[in-house]
């Protein structure tokens, strides 16, 4: 119980409170808890949360709490491979509303030598291995876990609903609310384990204040 815990807590601390938006694929009851599969754009996941009324084809919004891999449903007796923890669960179904924002490619940071977050992932392919500046506000940090710091970004922009861009470093963080010009190397689906996915992360990244 104390690993697991431990995992959750380290979880927590490196996701953003961000909220998700996602379609009702599968849901199944058991022990007041609800376990919906659901389609977040091509992306098919698990998530747990105390039991509520949903419905397949239903959209659905909730808050990430944290990742689990090879998580054991007692009640259900079967094991998931990866679920995400989440609450504050609001349903609708209208899934256009809840899936389709539209993406923002431009940014009021972006500098003639900067691209925007939402560049990097609309383009990721072309620019893996290569160094990329981004220039925004400092949202989230985490020091020193699995020997990385942890630096969020966002300027404004988004590409089908990807606003939050992850840095790791080694050097100094920069405080959060700062308005920084970040630069590293893009690294594109980086797995970490223990849940941490990212389809695009800079990392060896450097930080300079503007």
């Amino acid at each position: 119980m104390k690993k697991i815990l431990s995992v959750l807590l380290i979880t927590m601390s490196l996701m953003a409170s961000s909220t998700h938006t996602a379609k009702v694929v599968e849901t199944l009851n058991s022990g007041g808890y609800s376990y919906i599969k659901v389609q977040e754009g091509s992306k098919l996941y698990w998530i747990a949360m105390t039991q509520r009324p949903v419905k397949v084809g239903e959209g659905i919004s909730y808050n990430e709490q944290g990742w689990m891999q090879n998580f054991h449903s007692k009640t259900l007796n079967r094991t998931f491979d990866k679920i995400l923890f989440a609450s504050d669960a609001t349903v609708s179904a209208d899934q256009e509303t809840l899936t389709h924002q539209p993406d923002v490619m431009d940014s009021k940071y972006k500098l003639k030598e900067t691209l925007t977050i939402a560049q990097l992932f609309a383009n990721r392919d072309r620019y893996i291995g290569k160094k990329v500046k981004v220039r925004g506000v400092v949202t989230k940090t985490s020091a020193q876990i699995m020997n990385k710091n942890w630096v969020h970004l966002q300027d404004g922009s988004r590409f089908q609903g990807q606003d939050d861009l992850v840095f790791t470093t080694q050097a100094k963080m920069p405080e959060v609310g700062s308005v920084v010009i970040a630069e590293g190397v893009l690294i594109k689906d980086k797995d970490f384990g223990y849940g941490y996915f990212y389809p695009v992360i800079i990392e060896t990244a450097m930080f300079h204040k503007q």
